[in-house]
């Protein structure tokens, strides 16, 4: 997982570089730091319900999807990164895709995953906590995730 420097360690950066650019300080800064606060706060955990190979590449359909925690795909245009829990076998290039079987319900076209994970396997996605469950629905009947707070 990558790490994110302290605030205060960006933000001296960020005023420098105004300092440079915008020497005569008559202006007010608006910044939205809302993505860089909360993104490492959440990692979103998934069950695959279902495997199959597609036009020769392996595709994973997990119990979350587009309309739920991964709305930030459709909304932001993120690109959240799955990852397996289970270790060791070869990979491939896969595709991932969520529950609803709406041609959107895609959460990735290209992730490197191993090729033998099997129905009820958990992969996650870590740094998902943005702008995510927020926006949550319904779709298709199905609920958004459960959220799980854990003290660390």
């Amino acid at each position: 997982m990558q790490a994110v420097k302290p605030f205060e360690v960006l933000a001296a950066k960020i005023n420098a570089e105004i300092d440079r650019l915008f020497p005569e300080k008559n202006m007010e800064i608006l910044a939205e730091p809302g993505r860089f606060m909360i993104a490492t706060a959440a990692t979103s955990i998934v069950r695959i319900n279902g495997k199959a190979r597609r036009d020769g590449k392996l595709c994973y359909y997990i119990n979350d999807g587009v309309y739920h925690t991964y709305s930030g795909i459709i909304f932001d245009h993120c690109h959240y990164h799955m990852k397996a829990f289970k270790e060791g076998g070869s990979q491939e290039v896969c595709g991932v895709f969520g529950p609803t079987c709406d041609a959107l319900d895609v959460i990735s076209m290209s992730e490197i995953l191993p090729n033998d994970l099997e129905l009820g396997d958990l992969m996650y996605s870590p740094q998902i906590g943005a702008y995510s469950h927020a926006s949550s629905t319904y779709f298709n009947g199905f609920p958004p995730a459960k959220v799980v707070h854990v003290n660390m």
